[in-house]
């Protein structure tokens, strides 16, 4: 209990702390950071919405970054889902609902999603639990998804995600679509204000 206390106390603290950052990369890296702090997770994405596809935005991984020389950082490529139901991605991206799945291998048939394995074979790295979260605004307009992978437990073997780090990190969510917004917004008047000065 005196562990969720703490995890809520420092969520509400790093509202103020998240809309400070007004440059969107670092923001990314900060949201995707705290959520798997938060959890514990090993791995985690940030997929950002643009049009009717997710593209592949920021991600970490501590298992790769180990195997990395000091100072370097993990090589990705870019990539893009649709957003339907078919990946676990897009499928939180349409139904704008926390996912969270024990075992990503052991997935039913009949789900309505499914977990690609290319991603693990490319990466040579094993995803096991997976907690999806939709990222919205106020008015329901989904922005994204984070993704979190492997929670660990305190001897560093891979588990499921509990109830709580979906309750918690649930919360987070709503407190980083508000800073994402306001970063996303900065940039586009960045961007045009570039334009015009070109022009």
């Amino acid at each position: 209990m005196a562990r969720e206390t703490d995890r809520l106390r420092k969520i509400i603290g790093l509202d103020t702390s998240l809309q400070t950052i007004q440059d969107l990369d670092l923001l990314l890296e900060r949201i995707l950071l705290e959520a798997r702090q938060f959890t514990r997770a090993d791995s985690g994405t940030i997929y950002l919405k643009r049009g009717s596809e997710l593209v592949f935005a920021y991600t970490q991984n501590d298992t790769k970054q180990k195997e990395l020389p000091a100072g370097h950082k993990l090589p990705y490529s870019f990539f893009t889902l649709p957003i339907n139901r078919d990946s676990i991605s897009g499928y939180v991206a349409t139904t704008k609902k926390i996912l969270s799945i024990p075992d990503v291998y052991q997935i039913a048939k009949d789900a309505p999603y499914h977990f690609n394995r290319d991603f693990d074979r490319k990466g040579n790295y094993k995803t096991t639990s997976m907690l999806t979260i939709p990222l919205s605004t106020s008015s329901r307009e989904v922005l994204g998804v984070i993704q979190v992978i492997n929670a660990l437990d305190s001897e560093g073997r891979v588990v499921p995600f509990d109830k709580d780090d979906e309750l918690l990190v649930g919360h987070f969510a709503t407190v980083a679509s508000q800073a994402l917004q306001r970063a996303q917004l900065t940039r586009q008047i960045l961007l045009r204000m570039i334009s015009m000065a070109e022009l």
